[in-house]
């Protein structure tokens, strides 16, 4: 009987090493990955567009693979983009095997030619096969693509010396074919001391979560590219970036002198509901504590942020409603993601209890008759228009938050301002007075932001 490999199947090169080569012990292995601890489950129907995914060894990373892959198990994607970088080949460009798909212990996953071909139709790809023969930064995410999406097929792209806009543009021609998933396949630092490389990673953590990944180098992680360009393409810009796990080589090593650094994240849509609700508690629980304290005490009390979990120590943007008896009693908060969450819902707490212009300070008796809401928004995006009726037109009620802007003039408003002005034309008419501005304002210099939120409050 021939036990040749199939030639047009692409072979293991990392089985034995990176994972296992048992095909029943690598099935476990993944599960035991995926199914540790809970931060990547998502309420349903928030299904990510694309997850940030380590490719280590198991033993250093699949649990932080799992995480990001873990994210994805309510989907049901057909096809799945894999991009890596390359670890072991130097080429120029974006590279395809030739094979028709990959041959892994005890299953195969086959790949999307039909996409790849168009990719390399395109111009934008080509067949290298020396650039996958040894390269792990796919191979290592098969499992868990196989475990949750068995029936998904596979664009592999191991992405060379490839400017941005190429990696940007690969991503947007695919996208224009259906909605697959996107898989960007990266560790982050390498080789430092642990103290410096965890300090590194909170940088490139930061980049990434506060709009800025565009930036990012294979300083930060060795998958830049493929994040990079896909949050330059127009798939993948303005959504939101949800911090999942972060961990250390020598978590596992006990080395702390040259460790490698992992991150798992996951890309959502802007209108996605994507805290869970264990973390809305412990957010509304944070920020009754602050107000108590702060009321009582007059300074919030200490925040250990390392006892909250990653996804609520990523950054992002607050804003904080203090509500008595049904009216507003206090808004603050911030328009753009500049710290940790948690951080940023402590100080927006005190700030809407403390420094709203339109309201004297919460006082301590008060605050158990205060109901507080939190509102958590996503990257803001300006819009492009001809004129009022034309901006009123591109508005969805009840969706949009809106931030305008006339020179030194500035409002804004909330998704849940659309409760009590339903109307769009009311709705930005409001706007402008609430900026200081004539209720038929219009200049060429007005500018508009929008953004979503996601808000959660306390029981009534």
């Amino acid at each position: 009987m021939n036990s040749e490999p199939d030639p047009i199947m692409r072979q293991p090169a990392v089985a034995g090493t990176f994972y296992p080569a048992d095909a029943q012990a690598l099935w476990s292995e993944a599960e035991s990955c995926i199914t540790r601890g809970t931060s990547g489950w998502r309420p349903e129907g928030s299904v990510p567009r694309a997850i940030i995914s380590p490719h280590a060894g198991y033993r250093f990373s699949g649990w932080l693979t799992g995480a990001a892959w873990r994210a994805t198990a309510r989907g049901r994607p057909s096809t799945i983009v894999i991009l890596s970088p390359s670890h072991a080949h130097a080429f120029e460009g974006i590279a395809l095997p030739s094979q028709k798909g990959y041959a892994m212990p005890g299953f195969d996953v086959m790949i999307d030619r039909p996409a790849a071909n168009s990719l390399v139709q395109a111009g934008l790809a080509h067949v290298e096969d020396a650039a996958h023969d040894r390269e792990h930064g796919i191979e290592t995410q098969l499992a868990f693509l196989h475990r949750l999406h068995p029936h998904a097929k596979v664009v592999p792209l191991v992405i060379g010396n490839a400017p941005q806009d190429q990696v940007a543009a690969a991503i947007d021609h695919l996208s224009a074919r259906g909605q697959p998933l996107f898989v960007l396949s990266s560790d982050l630092s390498h080789f430092l001391p642990r103290n410096a490389a965890d300090a590194k990673d909170a940088a490139t953590a930061k980049l990434l979560e506060t709009s800025r990944g565009t930036t990012l180098t294979s300083r930060h992680a060795c998958g830049a590219g493929g994040i990079a360009g896909f949050i330059a393409s127009d798939a993948g810009a303005g959504l939101r970036v949800a911090r999942l796990a972060m961990a250390s080589s020598a978590d596992v090593t006990g080395d702390t002198s040259r460790t490698v650094g992992y991150g798992a994240w996951a890309l959502f849509d802007t209108t996605d509901e994507i805290i869970i609700p264990r973390h809305r508690e412990m957010l509304l629980k944070a920020a009754r504590q602050t107000l108590d304290s702060f009321t009582k005490r007059g300074k919030p009390p200490k925040l250990d942020e390392i006892s909250f979990p990653q996804a609520l120590r990523g950054h992002a943007a607050s804003f904080i409603t203090l509500q008595q008896d049904g009216r507003l009693r206090g808004c603050i908060g911030s328009l753009t993601a500049h710290q940790p969450l948690v951080r940023d819902v402590s100080n927006n707490t005190v700030k809407a209890a403390s420094a709203d212009p339109r309201f004297k300070p919460v006082t301590a008796e008060e605050v158990t008759r205060l109901h507080l809401k939190i509102a958590v928004l996503s990257p803001s995006a300006p819009m492009t228009f001809s004129g009022e009726s034309d901006l009123l037109s591109q508005l969805t009620p009840h969706r949009d938050g809106l931030i305008l802007r006339d020179g030194a003039k500035r409002g804004v408003f909330l998704p849940m301002v659309w409760e009590s002005l339903p109307d769009p034309a009311e709705f930005l008419t409001a706007l402008k007075v609430k900026a200081g501005l004539p209720k038929d304002h219009w200049s060429d210099t007005l500018e508009i932001h929008r953004f979503c939120a996601e808000s959660f409050a306390e029981p009534d």
